[in-house]
């Protein structure tokens, strides 16, 4: 008996998962061991405290899997089964009072958590939830002029320079910028149609080519990042700088009049600020109370103050489209 209580046990972290969440699902189910692990990494992560009876959970799964699948492996998603026993403490921790609950830990346990504050429990404002909530560790260069000064004030650091022709700061460097806050100095610059590039000694480049420049310690000369611009191999180079392995000693040919090149042109200004679409505000989404049902009878629907008749959410109109991958720059 004892052995199969334990078995039973080591398996409660995945019951919700199997009960709420499609095969292959991104969304990991956690404990609290697992909860306080997710937190010691002091990096963004959203958690869903839920319930396999509550129906609103059931609605919202295929929608935080595929903002799950989006968001991999940049911002990792977890499930709390706050009906399990030994999760109740730490539910009641968290403030639960109803599900489901979904909160962003923007900085592991080191910055207070947020609630789900979207329009509706879609995968596009799970997605776009997240992204407006990763720690803003890398400092926006509006004008080509602003990058030598800042290259220049910085020089007791490594500094790193992502030069996009995207409209806004990508996942993928928010997500490094906080990962690797106390490495390096981290900016960006919109380089729309490659003016900058030119200015800093570069090629402008194909239509969506980004450049990450690396300025050494003590140097104000760039040295360009020649590798696959993801993820897994930014975070290995970025180690491979911080433990002295990195050869950053020879700069790209291209790059030796960088500093005066951007000096010399620094009026050829090609970033302005971006409006975002303003929101149309709507009513929150329902929550159930948190109170379970004792059996999958009458009980159950009485639980609940919406009736399971409730209108369908709306559709996502193709899982591509509501969860753009984001791992690469």
């Amino acid at each position: 008996m004892r052995v199969q209580v334990a078995v039973l046990s080591l398996a409660l972290p995945a019951l919700v998962s199997g009960a709420l969440f499609p095969p292959g699902t991104k969304v990991k189910s956690i404990d609290a061991k697992g909860f306080r692990k997710a937190m010691s990494t002091n990096d963004t992560s959203i958690v869903a405290f839920v319930a396999p009876w509550c129906g609103h959970c059931q609605r919202m799964a295929p929608e935080l899997s595929k903002a799950a699948k989006g968001l991999d492996p940049l911002v990792p998603v977890y499930a709390v089964d706050c009906d399990a026993e030994q999760n109740k403490p730490l539910c009641a921790q968290q403030g639960v009072q109803g599900f489901p609950t979904v909160k962003i830990f923007p900085r592991g346990k080191t910055l207070p958590p947020k609630p789900f504050d979207g329009q509706d429990r879609t995968a596009k404002e799970f997605v776009s939830w997240a992204e407006r909530s990763v720690p803003s560790r890398s400092k926006k260069l509006y004008e080509t002029k602003s990058i030598e000064p800042w290259i220049s004030e910085n020089t007791t650091s490594d500094r790193l320079l992502l030069l996009t022709k995207a409209d806004k700061v990508p996942l993928l460097w928010s997500v490094l910028a906080n990962k690797y806050r106390d490495n390096f100095k981290f900016a960006y610059h919109r380089d729309r149609k490659g003016k900058s590039s030119v200015a800093l000694g570069f090629e402008a480049g194909g239509e969506k080519e980004s450049k990450l420049l690396v300025y050494p310690k003590g140097s104000t000369t760039p040295v360009r990042y020649q590798g696959t611009l993801k993820s897994g191999p930014l975070s290995e180079f970025f180690d491979s700088i911080i433990d002295g392995t990195a050869d950053l000693s020879t700069p790209s040919a291209d790059s030796e009049t960088a500093t005066s090149a951007a000096s010399a042109t620094a009026e050829t200004s090609t970033a302005t600020p971006s409006a975002s679409a303003a929101s149309v505000a709507e009513p929150e989404a329902e929550e159930t109370p948190i109170a379970a049902p004792e059996d999958a009878g009458a009980d159950a629907d009485a639980a609940s103050p919406v009736p399971e008749q409730t209108p369908e959410e709306p559709a996502v109109t193709g899982e591509a489209e509501a969860t753009p991958k984001h791992e690469e720059l």
